[in-house]
């Protein structure tokens, strides 16, 4: 048998083999795309970044036969923030969404009645805002950016229980959408680092909205007998600086807006946010305020400048995350807030029994009406230690 066939097969194979291996060197595989986590999750090749923290806190005391005296409390708090940032070219878009909401009972709450009145609500907040924007220089960007704040579920104010005649009807404080606060407006945004932003807009809007009032039972007639409100289930409008009967307040401003969020040090995070708004016209806004009248023991109310619509808006949020191991963490949360036209629940001196009510609870006067106050700082505190998930 003739041996050149065998050696023309050998040799195709060896060339064959060689072509193949050198292919294989040359050629640049393309890796998996990996999740990888940290200061946020992100792919590695992708333009998206991820990140959050979530957590439930609860607490109980129970009490049985307890000689020194006390009361049965068990309480609960949801807290969570997420972010979703994009990053690509000249393109810059922050997605953030905060969100807190929890209850506590004081008493007993194994029975319906007892439930509803014993188990309230002691925070809820629901807050988004978006941040578009197109990079004119290395660290400033032409932008756009976009604002929702209001609450999940209905908050009462119990002292205005009616339980006359074996009913149990509770004053309907807020509520979702009532109030909601939406801003929306164009400028600038400066984003020097990953951690923190400042966005400045000089025509910024502000939209206040209330649900509006529903007519039907227990309805109750104001001023010239042409408003109806539902008095326990719809909310006051005027508490958040809307003219009575008025469903929508619409505001332009200027509006300045801060948010830094970082991991001081190890297993610490810090969330910062402050938000300020200073409105230029404002064709809706309540000039009514509320002043309480020591000498007679009465409220009342009075006209309060059309300047006051020019006071800013302050809202300065902080929370503080200290991750303890890998399920357990401890949060400090400070929320303040000023609206000059707000209005608050007072503690004061009743003349008539000389007797100060409880703090964070409104007062009554001799009539029986709420005693409230504007011009203050709101201030919400609070401290825990549960379950929580940083990712």
């Amino acid at each position: 048998m003739n041996g050149k066939p065998l050696l023309f097969v050998f040799a195709f194979l060896l060339f064959t083999v060689a072509s193949l291996a050198q292919d294989g060197e040359g050629k640049v595989k393309t890796p998996k795309k990996q999740l990888f986590t940290g200061d946020g999750i992100f792919n590695r090749d992708s333009t998206w970044k991820f990140g959050g923290f979530a957590g439930v806190t609860l607490s109980q005391v129970t009490l049985y036969q307890w000689a020194p005296g006390g009361t049965n409390n068990f309480s609960f708090l949801l807290t969570g923030n997420a972010y979703a940032n994009h990053k690509r070219d000249k393109i810059l878009w922050d997605n953030l969404l905060d969100a807190k909401w929890g209850m506590v009972a004081n008493g007993l709450i194994r029975k319906r009645a007892l439930a509803r009145r014993n188990f309230q609500k002691n925070i809820d907040i629901i807050t988004f805002k978006s941040n578009f924007g197109y990079q004119v220089t290395s660290q400033l960007y032409a932008a756009a950016k976009l604002g929702f704040e209001s609450q999940i579920t209905r908050s009462y104010d119990y002292t205005l229980t009616d339980t006359s005649g074996g009913r149990f009807r509770r004053y309907t404080v807020s509520k979702f959408a009532a109030p909601a606060v939406l801003t929306i407006g164009p400028g600038l945004t400066w984003k020097p680092k990953d951690y923190f932003t400042l966005f400045f807009s000089p025509v910024h809007g502000k939209m206040t909205f209330v649900t509006k009032d529903r007519d039907g039972r227990d309805t109750t007639r104001f001023g010239d007998g042409t408003y109806v409100d539902n008095y326990y289930n719809d909310v006051d409008e005027t508490r958040f600086g809307l003219l009575r009967g008025r469903s929508f307040m619409g505001e332009l401003g200027a509006e300045l807006d801060l948010l830094f969020q970082k991991d001081i040090i190890k297993n610490v995070n810090l969330k910062s946010h402050l938000n300020v708004f200073s409105a230029y016209l404002n064709a809706s806004y309540d000039t009514l305020a509320p002043v309480y009248f020591a000498d007679v023991d009465s409220m009342g109310f009075r006209g309060i400048s059309a300047s006051t619509k020019h006071i800013p808006v302050v809202k300065w949020e902080n929370d503080i995350v200290l991750k303890i191991n890998r399920f357990l963490s401890a949060t400090l949360s400070n929320r303040m807030v000023y609206q000059y036209n707000a209005k608050l629940p007072s503690d004061v001196k009743d003349n008539t029994t000389g007797v100060k009510g409880a703090d964070g609870i409104s007062d009554r006067d001799k009539l029986g009406n709420p005693v409230l106050k504007y011009n203050s700082i709101q201030i919400f505190q609070q401290f825990s230690i549960g379950l929580a998930f940083k990712f």
